[in-house]
């Protein structure tokens, strides 16, 4: 059988075609996201409990992580153009994900802010880092260095806790036994709050399906834990919905 030609290079035509469109539809769709309709795609490791907010928060943290590790690997190895790409791609899916699910975001501009603020930071003491190295300073000036930037960091942690952190968080009754209730919150970062069921002493009205409003303790080093239900809302609704509350119950 003789091979044309013609049609193999027509066919490898097609193909690197039909990959530059899909590529491009990429870029744009990265350059410039919008709101999505559908929640996040459910992860084979997720948990049962989990909501789209708590995919997506997950999936936040992880990029987060991922880029703090290959930041300080790059910035130690002194690759200043390999930094200023890794950050570029970094910002760019941040931004994506931001965007693109924010409708399953619960308190989405405290989740907006420390995510951009903390990956600015980090991004500047990468390059600090590099440029530090470059100049071959004395030790003290690194020490310095990293002196300002924990200083950066601890006045942005007193300013995202004063302007949205709570002492409170909601949740969702799920089960009442003996005195004691099981309620589902979902993951806080404004209260400190790790996604979870938690058990709290039972109070009047706490009826499975009840939005409840809970007070939480704050504790060193550790995420915040609701102690005991503050306010009970009538207004019933499934745990894997946001839990504003709506009527208020005296």
């Amino acid at each position: 059988m003789k091979l044309d030609v013609g049609d193999i290079l027509y066919s490898i035509g097609e193909r690197v075609e039909k990959v530059a469109k899909r590529t491009a539809g990429v870029m744009k769709m990265m350059l410039k996201p919008i709101p999505s309709a559908r929640p996040p795609k459910s992860w084979p490791i997720q948990k049962q409990w989990m909501t789209p907010h708590e995919v997506t928060s997950l999936l936040l943290q992880l990029i987060f992580l991922g880029y703090l590790v290959t930041g300080v690997v790059v910035a130690y190895l002194g690759y200043f153009l390999a930094l200023i790409i890794l950050s570029a791609f970094y910002f760019l899916v941040l931004r994506f994900i931001l965007v693109r699910y924010s409708d399953y975001i619960l308190d989405f501009e405290a989740y907006r802010v420390f995510y951009l603020v903390v990956s600015t930071i980090a991004f500047v003491s990468y390059v600090g880092y590099v440029l530090l190295r470059r100049l071959s300073l004395d030790a003290y000036w690194y020490y310095a260095y990293l002196g300002v930037i924990g200083l950066v960091v601890i006045l942005f942690r007193h300013y995202f806790k004063s302007r949205y952190g709570r002492d409170y968080t909601y949740g969702v009754v799920e089960e009442v036994k003996n005195d004691l209730v099981k309620v589902f919150v979902h993951d806080d970062m404004a209260a400190n709050v790790k996604p979870g069921y938690y058990w709290v002493p039972a109070v009047p009205d706490a009826e499975p399906g009840v939005v409840v409003k809970l007070l939480v303790e704050e504790r060193v080093f550790r995420s915040s834990r609701p102690i005991r239900i503050l306010e009970v809302y009538l207004d019933t609704q499934s745990s894997q919905t946001e839990t504003e509350p709506k009527d208020e119950t005296e």
